[in-house]
């Protein structure tokens, strides 16, 4: 099995390594396909089915730095026999309303804003092409692996598989970039894109 990358509808790429090939071979095939100008500038995800050392992570991370590249999350997938079927991407093209009730099994792209009092959940990543000022669960199947992504992140409640946060009770004006929330060391954290 050779090195995969597939594009997904975020100017994302899911780049999956494989497990029965050697490191150093998969870096330097992943080395060859990213010297294409058609990456350039991308987030990716990285899949794997064996945890990664830091070394690994290192390396990957280096590699993709080198082709202007950026890590959005790590996803170690469960054993390969067991992989269950991604379900497809939900796309909202439109602004979410207070009282809207968003629900899905996978990943969901809102084009639009998520207003306050408007829950979004989903058992994959959530991202917001505009401001999310509402509820968000994502990972809502215990995913610890999913992200938020929003242009103006400013949730009531954000939830991420078990974890939860919410906005602090003084507002810090409005986010001047894009961000990401993500589980670490069993906490949230949030991030600029």
């Amino acid at each position: 099995m050779s090195i995969e990358i597939k594009g997904i509808t975020v100017p994302a790429l899911v780049i999956r390594i494989p497990e029965n090939k050697n490191f150093e071979k998969s870096i330097k095939e992943l080395e060859k396909k990213l010297s294409s100008a058609f990456f350039k500038g991308s987030l990716a995800i990285i899949e794997h089915n064996k945890a990664l050392s830091k070394e690994e992570k290192e390396k990957i991370e280096e590699l993709l730095k080198k082709h202007n590249t950026g890590i959005l999350a790590y996803r170690q997938l469960s054993n390969s026999n067991n992989l269950k079927e991604k379900k497809s991407l939900k796309i909202i093209n439109k602004t979410v309303r207070s009282g809207q009730r968003i629900e899905y099994d996978g990943d969901v792209l809102i084009i639009g804003d998520v207003n306050p009092d408007a829950y979004v959940i989903a058992s994959g990543n959530i991202i917001v092409m505009g401001t999310l000022r509402g509820i968000v669960h994502a990972g809502a199947n215990g995913d610890e692996t999913a992200v938020v992504m929003a242009l103006k992140l400013k949730p009531q409640q954000l939830r991420i598989a078990s974890c939860i946060t919410r906005s602090p009770d003084e507002p810090l004006g409005e986010p001047e970039y894009p961000e990401k929330a993500f589980i670490e060391n069993n906490q949230i954290f949030i991030e600029k894109i």
